[in-house]
């Protein structure tokens, strides 16, 4: 198997996305733990025997129509580059690039992740 640029280029964006999602998650359990923590120190300074209602927004998609509609076109951009990538569009012009829009797809799909 010949691995080429294209290839190590797609590879790199995947890379800089999970490495992403991986961080952004991190980042959410921290902030969890901290509200629990809070939590329970509000409810032992009350002395209430009630359990600690802590409300946390565990999604990590963006509400911003603006980063979605992002998202939305980088996931037609990497749809693009893999029909380029299979042949199923003839346009000999652009064949040797299919790496291209799927890493930038990928990059600008990550802007639907955010904390």
């Amino acid at each position: 198997m010949q691995i080429d640029p294209g290839f190590v280029v797609v590879l790199a964006a995947a890379l800089f996305f999970y490495l992403r999602l991986i961080i952004l998650q991190r980042e959410r359990v921290k902030r969890v733990k901290l509200n629990l923590e809070q939590a329970a120190q509000k409810t032992k300074k009350k002395k209430s025997r009630a359990q600690p209602a802590v409300t946390s927004n565990y999604s990590i998609l963006s509400k911003n129509r603006v980063d979605l509609s992002i998202a939305g076109v980088g996931a037609l951009a990497m749809l693009f580059g893999m029909l380029l990538n299979a042949g199923l569009l003839h346009l000999d012009s652009l064949q040797p690039y299919w790496w291209l829009p799927i890493s930038l797809g990928l990059v600008a799909f990550s802007w639907a992740f955010k904390l």
